[in-house]
């Protein structure tokens, strides 16, 4: 017996041709069973047949059988017709396919719009300030994954980003974003220090669009606050081995607000 309760013996032979086994994978992949797929094919093969002439085909139960030629008349890819005792075929083949198709389409819309109740139903969960830890840390690592992080933060940005660039490169890389956010009236204070943006002075005929604050410290720092909610830092971006600390830590979100604001040429 195999784990549909079936007979080896009886349906071995069923099988045997490579043909029909790709069609019941086939037959599979739209939606069908493999019980379902191999009554199906065995009508095909019959071309008309009673319910006791597919048991004793497919080795499947006569305790089944009715309710597997009911589910295939359901999906519209077989007909029964009114004898005593009832025989079964195959629908034409263009009409079969098309009602599958028709139900495929049916289930696959009603599975979008499940997903579209989900995401509307899980927004203010997920957007809920009592799911989010009180206090959360972890480290990205690679310049690649933290510029994609800085995108990602200032993407969720509500009211205001206070960031710090170590270099005029890496403010031109976010400045478009910046700007962006700005116009939508989100308050922005960014910054370089004094001697980074001199030389930004010197070598760009492309000058700041943002209104910078002049920080009286230059380093290889990078930190990006986010509403006073998220701080992400990277100590130095000059490190071919660059990592970033993404945290909701208060104590170090205070920190970090003090010293810039202490940092102010």
């Amino acid at each position: 017996m195999d784990i549909m309760g079936n007979s080896i013996s009886e349906k071995s032979d069923f099988y045997t041709d490579s043909t029909l086994g790709k069609l019941v994978n086939l037959l599979i992949e739209a939606g069908l069973s493999q019980t379902q797929a191999q009554v199906y094919l065995e009508l095909v093969k019959q071309k008309e047949a009673t319910a006791g002439n597919l048991c004793r085909a497919t080795g499947v139960k006569s305790s089944r059988i009715y309710s597997i030629l009911s589910e295939l008349e359901q999906l519209g890819i077989l007909m029964v017709l009114n004898t005593s005792p009832k025989h079964y075929i195959v629908a034409p083949l263009s009409e079969g396919l098309l009602n599958l198709q028709e139900l495929i389409e049916k289930e696959y819309a009603k599975k979008k719009e499940v997903v579209k109740e989900l995401n509307l139903r899980l927004t203010p969960l997920f957007d809920s300030s009592s799911t989010i830890p009180s206090v959360m840390a972890f480290i990205i690592k690679g310049r690649r994954a933290i510029i994609a992080k800085i995108h990602q933060e200032l993407a969720k940005v509500g009211q205001e980003v206070l960031i710090r660039f170590p270099n005029p490169k890496l403010y031109f890389e976010f400045e478009p974003v910046l700007m962006e956010l700005q116009d939508a009236g989100i308050k922005i204070n960014a910054g370089l220090c004094q001697k980074s943006l001199n030389k930004l002075r010197e070598d760009s005929s492309h000058l700041p669009e943002i209104p910078l604050t002049i920080c009286k410290r230059c380093c290889d720092c990078f930190y990006l606050m986010v509403d006073q909610n998220y701080l992400l830092s990277v100590s130095n971006w000059a490190s071919p081995n660059v990592y970033a600390i993404w945290t909701s830590d208060t104590s170090l979100i205070n920190i970090t607000s003090f010293f810039s604001s202490s940092n102010v040429a």
